[in-house]
């Protein structure tokens, strides 16, 4: 069996060209998994942490459930793997069935979370052209994109408690991983296709952000423009680099610290509308000034991979027009977040506070959480 590695620098996928098939394959290596599995345990971690009372019992065990069936996704071989992935989109399903979500957008997403356990088992025992196809489908659900994002807003919209900001890490970890198994068949396959559908999501979730007066949808669609610029990276660079992994969790790191922060709110004051609460920086200067940090560190993120040497990068041969869009994709995202972030930002942390609530700052805990998600997006982001 012949082997030779593509990278920069580092060893982040292998084409391995099989002797009875003749076929080229990706193995996912050790190094991305192990990455991807921490990103999982410290999400997990912080959203125990993020119990301002005792933890209860239903939180916990789903804590352990999500994070314990993601990892086994990430860590075991196939096909049990496969196995495991399935066992995460049927608690998602069993999780959504339970929520209060409309009828219709339910039912749409438990039918898709149905078709995306169908392609789980069709990539198991299906050649491999047929196989590339179900992880591309597979991917457009975990690293949502629309019209395939139904079922990551109605789970993290609906979650209780902290476990949204955990759905976030466990969707985008799964998601990469399926991307890493796709370079070639991006690049090579059909690129213009994605790129389009990756620009389309881009403005959509942009425009949905804009009229969300709830900070949980807001952030929901917000990761779901953030992740169009990660399918559109792997249309246009023939080389699925180690700084897109790192690119990847800097997203998830970030928007589960945001969901995080608003869910340190919530379990002060419950659900509100954007705007009811403003000045929070003042009166809660713990909370204030990591939430000024993680917005501004959202505004930045379409900047990070222009920042982390994406122009050094070679190209697939003839992506001219995939380039082009991939660049529009990242204006929009960057001109729509530097409007909602900044007005998010000024209706929560700035402003003056209303005297007639009691407030209290972030405990030891919370912070503790709150450190260590803005620490793993920092290595990530600008260290990595």
């Amino acid at each position: 069996m012949g082997e030779r590695t593509l990278s920069m620098g580092s060893k982040i996928w292998e084409p391995v060209l099989s002797a009875a098939s003749g076929e080229i394959e990706t193995i996912m290596p050790i190094e991305v998994t192990t990455i991807l599995a921490f990103a999982i345990i410290l999400s997990a971690f912080c959203a125990i942490l993020g119990q301002r009372s005792k933890l209860s019992s239903p939180i916990l065990v789903q804590i352990l459930i999500v994070s314990g069936l993601g990892l086994g996704t990430l860590l075991t071989p196939l096909p049990i793997n496969r196995y495991f992935l399935v066992g995460v989109l049927g608690f998602a399903a069993y999780l959504l069935f339970q929520s209060h979500c409309r009828a219709t957008t339910k039912t749409m997403s438990l039918a898709q979370i149905a078709l995306a356990i169908l392609l789980v088992l069709v990539s198991s025992f299906s050649d491999h052209s047929l196989a590339m196809f179900a992880g591309l489908g597979l991917g457009f659900t975990l690293l949502p994109l629309f019209p395939f994002h139904l079922p990551f807003v109605s789970l993290v919209s609906s979650a209780h408690g902290a476990m949204s900001g955990l759905w976030v890490t466990v969707f985008l970890s799964l998601g990469l991983a399926e991307l890493t198994e796709l370079p070639t068949f991006l690049s090579e396959g059909m690129p213009s296709a994605v790129s389009w559908l990756a620009l389309g999501s881009a403005l959509y979730a942009s425009l949905k952000c804009l009229g969300q007066t709830q900070i949980r949808p807001l952030l929901t669609y917000a990761t779901i423009a953030q992740a169009s610029m990660l399918w559109g990276l792997t249309t246009v660079f023939s080389i699925f680099s180690e700084w897109v992994i790192s690119f990847g969790l800097t997203i998830a790191f970030v928007m589960t610290a945001l969901l995080f922060t608003y869910h340190c709110i919530q379990q002060r004051f419950g659900s509100h509308a954007l705007g009811t609460l403003p000045g929070l920086a003042l009166v809660m200067p713990r909370l204030g000034v990591c939430l000024i940090i993680l917005i501004s560190f959202a505004v930045l993120l379409p900047l990070v991979p222009v920042l982390s040497g994406l122009p050094a990068l070679p190209t697939a041969n003839n992506q001219d027009v995939c380039l082009v869009i991939l660049c529009f994709i990242i204006f929009v995202v960057w001109i729509f977040e530097s409007w909602y972030f900044p007005h998010l930002m000024h209706q929560t942390a700035f402003g003056k506070a209303r005297p007639d609530i009691p407030y209290s700052d972030l405990t030891a805990g919370e912070i503790s959480g709150l450190t260590l998600l803005i620490a793993a997006a920092s290595y990530h982001g600008l260290f990595y």
